[in-house]
């Protein structure tokens, strides 16, 4: 795994700029949260809004923004950690292979005995390691910061690790789509503009049918619908969120791999 070991040592800097990013993120959050719990005067506002908005920032139904789950789940498991993992997997997931052929790099770790089908695997499994770091990193700021504050009252301790899981699924799907693309096209535009273009659409869906009775099968298809249609953090663990999203990203990943091993590089 040299070529695996070699991937996360290039990127270990980010990463911790990314960690430390995200436990910033979660402190400004949770400061406001003590002078907003129980405020009614916020759940009325809330409960105004139309049922697609309410849906594209996870606020369910039945589940208070002022109270410690509907807060942590609107504020950062519906909005905050999505894009910040969104926007880091794409990234390496781009650079993985399109971003350093590109660079002139690839061809000459090339000209080295390696295979591209083992270069490929290793560097995919690299970005699969590096999200899982920084969803872990997420999870463990929450838990952190969230005692401090209050934050964690009433929220499903099974729940917030599903959540986590599902959030990584999540980000996962769309670095695949970013890797995959890259990786046949051996170009950066075209595999940013597939993954972005995924992620935008699928969140258009989800508010289009969470906000028409006619239309919400169209969620299905989406992404983002599997992740923010249940707030586990009140309702408890679900596989759903998690399963979905790994039976689609297997053969993403597949096909980019088995196009790149057919390919002229550029």
């Amino acid at each position: 795994m040299t070529l695996f070991r070699r991937f996360l040592r290039d990127r270990r800097r980010a990463a911790v700029w990314w960690l430390l990013a995200l436990f910033g993120l979660v402190a400004f959050t949770a400061a406001f949260y003590p002078s907003l719990e129980g405020n009614k005067s916020l759940d009325d506002a809330i409960r105004d809004l139309p049922e697609g908005v309410r849906a594209l920032f996870g606020l369910q139904e039945g589940v208070s923004i002022s109270s410690a789950p509907g807060y942590l789940n609107a504020r950062l498991y519906s909005t905050t950690f999505p894009i910040v993992l969104l926007i880091f997997g794409i990234a390496i997931g781009t650079q993985a292979i399109a971003g350093e052929e590109e660079d002139g790099t690839l061809e000459l770790l090339l000209s080295n005995p390696v295979t591209r089908l083992r270069v490929s695997i290793e560097r995919y499994v690299g970005l699969t390691a590096l999200l899982v770091f920084l969803a872990l990193a997420s999870f463990i700021a929450v838990v952190m910061i969230g005692l401090a504050v209050g934050l964690l009252d009433g929220v499903s301790g099974s729940g917030l690790v599903a959540t986590t899981a599902a959030l990584l699924c999540l980000a996962l799907i769309h670095a695949s789509t970013a890797f995959a693309v890259g990786a046949a096209t051996g170009r950066r535009t075209p595999a940013i503009s597939a993954a972005a273009g995924l992620a935008v659409v699928g969140y258009m869906l989800h508010g289009v049918a969470a906000s028409s009775r006619p239309l919400q099968p169209l969620g299905w298809v989406s992404p983002w619908h599997w992740y923010l249609d249940r707030n586990m953090l009140v309702n408890g663990a679900s596989l759903w969120p998690i399963v979905l999203p790994l039976v689609c990203t297997v053969p993403v990943a597949a096909a980019g791999i088995a196009a790149f091993l057919r390919r002229d590089l550029r």
